[in-house]
């Protein structure tokens, strides 16, 4: 899916691109094949429209489980805290993977003209880490 304030309403990927179990493209086509940067571009990556970000050597769709499209803010908290949902992970270990893995990093400071993803990353850690502390609750608690 496409989100963000210049594309309108979300939408489904302009190939429609529906990733299968691998979570890496169409099963038997890599995201690489379209999203590719020669190694001459490299540095200048995350400027280039539809360019796989510069961080991502192994690019991927996030895991299935990650999928938050149309799903309402108590559906998305559940799968949040979800150990079989969210890789094991407590809340430090979801704020530890948001500060290490750096393809989510790049979400931040995408270039190429796209929109970043909104508040900071800093921001986005600390309320996980402040919701942790609160013992993960949801709105339906």
């Amino acid at each position: 899916m496409w989100s963000g304030p210049t594309y309108g309403e979300t939408r489904p990927h302009g190939m429609n691109i529906q990733a299968g179990e691998s979570r890496m493209g169409i099963e038997n086509l890599q995201c690489s094949t379209c999203h590719t940067t020669k190694d001459e571009d490299w540095d200048n990556a995350n400027d280039i429209p539809h360019a796989a970000p510069r961080v991502a050597m192994g690019w991927q769709l996030a895991p299935v489980e990650a999928d938050w499209f149309g799903r309402s803010t108590e559906e998305i908290c559940a799968q949040l805290r979800d150990p079989d949902r969210n890789g094991g992970r407590t809340a430090i270990d979801l704020a530890e993977h948001l500060n290490h893995d750096l393809i989510l990093h790049w979400a931040w400071s995408p270039g190429g003209g796209r929109e970043p993803a909104p508040y900071s990353l800093q921001e986005h850690i600390n309320d996980i880490l402040a919701w942790g502390v609160a013992g993960m609750p949801c709105p339906q608690d």
